[in-house]
C-alpha cells in the first residue's frame, strides 16, 4: 500500500512539473516547438505508465484479499440439540410391524416385543390404543365421569376411615381430640379380552384401513362390557360395581313389599350430609 501512495504522489508531481513547462513554453500564438512538445509527451507518458503501474498494484491487493478469504463460514450459531427420544410405539417401523402381525406376516424389524417381557410382552401401537380408548369414553358413561388412573402396576390408595369432627367449643375450653384413622384401597388391573374375526380377502386386501376396524369395534365391545361391570360388576375377575359395592344407603324394605314417598324421604336422609 505504500508503494501505491508513492507512486500517486510521483504522478501528481509528474502532472504539475507538465503543466507549468506547457504553460511557460508557450508562445504569444499558444503553441510550443517541435523540441518542447517532444518534452511534454514523455513527461505525460510517463504519467500514464505511473497510473497504469498504479492500477495494477491495486488490482493485485484486490486479488490478495480475495484469496485471503476463508474458504467456509465459522460455526457463530450453537450446537443442534439431539432430538428426543420418541416412543418406540410412535415409530414408523413398529407400526409398520404391527399391521404386519396382524395381517398374518412375519415381522421384519423386531420391535414390537417390550424389555422385560413382564411389562406387557407385546404392546399396540400408541395411535391405535388411543383409538380404542376414544371407543372407550364414547361407549361408557361411567368412564366420563369417573377419576381415570393409569398405571403399569396394582397401585395402593390411602383412603381415610372416618372424617374429623368440629364441635362447638366454650371459652377456655379444653377441645375434643379427633383421632384419624386410615386404611388403603388397592387398584389392580382386571383383564379384559375378545376375538375378532376377520376374512382372508380382508387381511389380504392391503387398501382396507384392518386397524381402524379393529380398533372401533374393540373399543365398542370394550366400553359396553366396562360399563355393565362399572354399575352391577360382581368383583370376581372383574370391578364391583356401584350398585354391588356395600357402605351406601339402604332402608329397611323388602322384597315383594311395596315402597311409599316415607321410604324414598328414608333412603335420601340415609346418605351422608354430604351426598344428599
Amino acid at each position: 500500500m505504500s508503494n501505491i501512495l508513492a507512486l500517486r504522489e510521483k504522478r501528481n508531481n509528474i502532472w504539475n512539473t507538465a503543466k507549468t513547462f506547457l504553460d511557460s513554453k508557450r508562445g504569444e500564438d499558444g503553441t510550443v516547438s517541435a523540441e518542447d512538445a517532444a518534452i511534454y509527451d514523455k513527461m505525460e507518458a510517463d504519467m500514464v505508465n505511473l497510473g497504469k503501474e498504479i492500477d495494477r498494484l491495486e488490482r493485485q491487493v484486490a486479488y490478495d484479499l480475495e484469496m485471503s478469504k476463508p474458504t467456509s463460514q465459522p460455526v457463530t450459531n450453537a450446537p443442534a440439540k439431539p432430538d428426543a427420544p420418541k416412543n418406540a410405539r410412535e415409530s414408523n417401523e413398529y407400526k409398520e410391524d404391527f399391521a404386519h402381525a396382524m395381517r398374518g406376516r412375519n415381522a421384519v424389524h423386531n420391535v414390537l416385543s417390550t424389555t422385560p417381557d413382564a411389562d406387557g410382552g407385546y404392546l399396540v401401537p400408541l395411535e391405535f390404543e388411543r383409538r380404542i380408548v376414544k371407543g372407550l369414553d364414547e361407549n361408557n358413561v361411567i368412564r366420563r365421569i369417573a377419576r381415570v388412573i393409569n398405571t403399569s402396576a396394582e397401585r395402593k390408595i390411602p383412603v381415610a376411615a372416618d372424617k374429623s369432627i368440629a364441635r362447638w367449643t366454650p371459652e377456655n375450653a379444653p377441645i375434643q381430640e379427633t383421632m384419624l384413622t386410615f386404611t388403603q384401597k388397592t387398584l389392580d388391573a382386571y383383564k379384559l379380552s375378545t376375538l375378532v374375526r376377520v376374512s382372508m380377502e380382508l387381511l389380504q386386501d392391503s387398501m382396507f384401513d384392518l386397524e381402524a376396524y379393529i380398533a372401533d369395534d374393540f373399543g365398542r365391545a370394550f366400553g359396553v362390557a366396562e360399563e355393565e361391570s362399572f354399575c352391577i360388576g360382581d368383583g370376581n375377575d372383574k370391578p364391583t360395581g356401584i350398585f354391588r359395592e356395600t357402605g351406601g344407603a339402604t332402608i329397611g324394605v323388602t322384597a315383594g313389599t311395596a315402597i311409599n314417598t316415607d321410604n324414598l324421604i328414608d333412603l335420601i336422609y340415609a346418605l351422608k350430609s354430604p351426598y344428599r
